[in-house]
């Protein structure tokens, strides 16, 4: 019989390098999230299926499709998923995507281990994301997340910060409908949501004073166009943006499973050349870049869940 591990909060502090909050504790503990380790048969397989995607040039398969607006309506039939759901059940989980990964294994401190508990992606996913926010975004007036989707992230901010504004920003017009149900149904007064292009960002959205930008798995599907992003960002100067996005210049070119990780991100066109960009920037004296570090965690196929915390000067 295999031996059964858990991912408990110390792993989670050791893998941020940051202590987690009491409650955060608690949630950590709450997830259960119990794995075990695979076999070095099991490995191969693994770097094997990975490979086959790397190199199948069938771009119909959803593993090998490239990134970008070519796939807008496919984000609009998922997030109508959402939205029906929502309007049926009018309830905050409905919000929660729906397109399950049918494989079993993810990445964990650079290997390949099989979740024992259900949805455990997106629950170590989630707890990231909440202790960002916590520590990030908990003082923001307004927190603006860019690539939104269903919202499910920003009404997750509202622990964490009680009054600011959300407003949610998406280039599909069904994350706008979304907001406007959380909003008439009483999920959340305090949202609103907002049509949002990475390539075409609309400048005239105002934002005021001491606001919070947030993308999570967001900038991914941009590639190396975040020229115009960025430009609005550093007009509308909000006093912190944070992300939670492959960055591949985080991982370890001379490590196989990291290696393959960024073989996968250029495989999808996924966000490449964000972080130098960044670099650049506070060399010219107009950004400040407060974290940037790998998490350690990841779905099957990345390690895509890697902070940077910024702001302009």
């Amino acid at each position: 019989m295999k031996k059964t591990f858990i991912i408990n909060p110390t792993d989670i502090e050791e893998v941020l390098k940051s202590p987690l909050s009491t409650a955060l504790r608690a949630e950590c503990e709450k997830l259960n999230l119990c794995y075990e380790e695979i076999t070095s048969e099991e490995r191969d397989n693994y770097i094997l299926e990975v490979i086959n995607i790397l190199f199948n040039n069938n771009n119909l398969d959803k593993d090998s499709k490239p990134a970008g607006e070519v796939r807008l309506q496919e984000w609009e039939n998922g997030w109508n998923e959402n939205l029906e759901a929502l309007k049926n059940g009018k309830n905050v989980n409905d919000l929660v995507p729906k397109y399950p990964s049918k494989h079993k294994l993810v990445h964990w401190r650079q290997r390949i281990i099989r979740p024992l508990v259900p949805n455990f992606d997106y629950k170590i996913h989630c707890l990231l994301v909440d202790w960002a926010i916590e520590n990030f975004l908990n003082t923001s007036d307004t927190i603006f997340e860019f690539g939104c989707g269903p919202a499910y992230h920003l009404l997750r901010a509202r622990k964490y910060n009680p009054n600011a504004k959300l407003v949610g920003l998406d280039w599909t017009k069904t994350s706008q409908e979304i907001i406007k149900q959380i909003s008439n149904n009483g999920i959340d007064m305090n949202i609103e949501g907002k049509n949002f292009n990475f390539f075409e960002p609309d400048f005239s959205i105002d934002v005021p004073a001491k606001s919070g930008f947030l993308t999570v798995a967001a900038l991914e599907q941009v590639g190396n166009r975040f020229d115009q992003f960025l430009e609005f960002v550093l007009q509308k100067k909000p006093k912190i943006c944070v992300h939670i996005e492959p960055i591949d210049e985080l991982l370890d070119q001379s490590n196989l499973i990291d290696r393959l990780s960024i073989l996968y991100f250029r495989k999808r066109n996924y966000l490449s050349g964000f972080l130098p960009r960044l670099h650049q920037l506070q060399e010219e004296g107009k950004i400040k870049i407060l974290k940037e570090q790998r998490t350690y965690t990841g779905s099957f196929f990345i390690e895509g869940h890697s902070l940077v915390v910024w702001y302009p000067l």
